[in-house]
């Protein structure tokens, strides 16, 4: 009884010390006020098509196989399946490295049995003497038999270890591990959202390729028909064979085009195929065309850039990791209080084990100072300072880059518009050129180069259109990532 109230005390006793030094640990860090930069305002160039971003963002492109295809990444992508086994070990490395808070309790179960022989500690004559017998002669006789004696004993028994917080040292470690784990959630989240936006950029692409092969293939049919048209011109002898090799070299060309344009759909489909964890066969993107409407983006302040980017977030969880571990640094010169205890049973007999007859306990207590260990610690504070300062440009730096890519990015989309205004009128133009030089050439008032050059034209301008619809898109994707969406899996 006695054994059962000694042990419940002990036990109340550290559970209110730990939690009263958990409660006492210091919770000081360093957070984005300490880093010197002036935000604007506002951006030097207006956010286009401003409005709220809700819900799944690529819906807006009315698209239901860009939906399917971002679906299939979700759950098939090795990429974002490999974001996510990242961040479950990232968590358990936070509490395998926080874990110094807590005490260690390890149970042991032990049994020894041994033999001792008593002729190594001078009783063996002795006890012979005392066994012998005479003989006839009235001699003393011995058996010269080694006395020996067996023992057996089992033992159970909880181990306590602990390194009592006085300081918040330990506690301060553990915040740190835990920041750090934030830190590197948040940069796999923005991973993973970057991956998304990335791959339908990719998608995208796709369907430019494919547009651009509808073009050569355009361009070939009527290059063939101008070049049918001057064959039997010059087999009626109304046109010269420069007219008719003219023609027959642009078929030619064109034959090369649609062979190039095939082979990027190709490559960019298989790229897709990987992306979305099917196999790369080439064919998922096909006949399809670029849409005219794009996603709004939520107007902001630079300022929203600190909270709604996560791998700004994750720069500034590591500044914060880099204060609390440059306070443990520090407080690694203080001393430190452990505490060390058991309690268990000890028997001769197995079955005894459980007797609370036969329980035992220790518990003690001691204080570790360091003293002399060749400014060893004092260092390590002054490599944490370094870290904090380090982690702080990092940061710096990081602030700057998103607002260069967001200013950069907005000012693209004001250039795209433009260029995107003037291609449209110069895609009219350029047909009209094109049906107007074959109109006079049908009437032999123009030459066979001319009809040939205003149809390469018109198909370069219309090639350059779908590259600048693809580049509005990418670009307005880019500014969405840019800004700062989080992928919540």
């Amino acid at each position: 009884m006695v054994h059962h109230m000694i042990n419940n005390y002990c036990t109340s006793f550290i559970i209110t010390l730990f939690v009263f030094l958990l409660g006492c640990a210091n919770n000081t860090s360093i957070t984005i006020e300490d880093i010197d930069i002036e935000i604007p305002d506002r951006w030097q160039t207006t956010i286009p098509d401003s409005k709220p971003l809700t819900g799944d963002w690529w819906s807006m492109f009315n698209d239901p196989k860009l939906e399917q295809f971002i679906d299939a990444i979700e759950e098939n992508s090795p990429n974002i399946k490999t974001i996510m086994n990242n961040r479950k070990i990232a968590f358990q490395n936070a509490k395998i490295n926080g874990s110094g808070v807590f005490p260690t309790l390890n149970p042991s179960l032990n049994s020894s049995k041994s033999e001792q022989n008593l002729s190594g500690f001078g009783f063996g004559e002795f006890f012979s003497n005392m066994n012998g017998s005479q003989d006839s002669s009235g001699g003393t006789s011995s058996d010269n038999e080694v006395i020996t004696f067996d023992s057996e004993s089992y033992g159970l028994s909880l181990n306590l270890q602990w390194e009592i917080d006085v300081w918040g040292r330990v506690l301060n470690g553990r915040k740190a591990a835990f920041k750090e784990y934030e830190s590197l959630d948040y940069e796999l989240s923005y991973l993973a959202f970057s991956t998304i936006v990335r791959s339908t950029q990719t998608y995208f692409q796709a369907i430019e390729a494919s547009e651009q092969l509808t073009i050569a293939e355009e361009s070939y049919a009527s290059l063939v028909r101008i070049r049918d048209l001057v064959q039997d011109r010059f087999q009626r002898g109304i046109k010269s064979s420069l007219d008719f090799r003219l023609a027959e070299t642009s078929v030619s060309t064109a034959k090369i085009a649609i062979e190039d344009r095939k082979n990027q759909l190709h490559l960019l489909n298989r790229n897709l195929e990987i992306i979305s964890g099917d196999y790369p066969a080439g064919i998922l993107i096909s006949n399809q065309e670029l849409p005219d409407t794009i996603p709004g983006i939520s107007a902001g302040i630079p300022a929203d850039i600190i909270t709604r980017r996560p791998d700004i977030n994750a720069l500034v969880l590591r500044v914060e990791a880099a204060g609390l571990n440059l306070s443990q640094a520090k407080r690694n010169l203080l001393p430190g209080l452990t505490l060390n205890g058991s309690v268990g049973t000890s028997a001769k007999k197995l079955e005894d084990i459980l007797n609370e007859d036969n329980s035992v306990w220790s518990l003690s207590a001691g204080v570790v100072s360091p003293l002399f260990n060749g400014g060893t610690l004092k260092s390590a504070v002054k490599i944490q300072e370094s870290v904090v300062e380090n982690a702080k440009q990092e940061l710096l730096q990081g602030l700057l880059l998103a607002f260069s890519e967001i200013e950069t990015i907005l000012y693209l989309e004001e250039s795209i518009k433009v260029k995107l205004d003037a291609i449209s009128n110069a895609v009219n133009q350029s047909k009209s050129a094109y049906l107007l030089s074959t109109e006079r050439y049908d009437k032999g008032i123009t030459t066979l180069e001319s009809v040939l050059n205003s149809q390469r034209q018109y198909n370069e301008i219309r090639s350059l259109y779908l590259s600048l619809k693809r580049q509005r898109i990418e670009n307005r994707l880019s500014l969405l990532l840019a800004i700062g969406g989080i992928y919540e899996s």
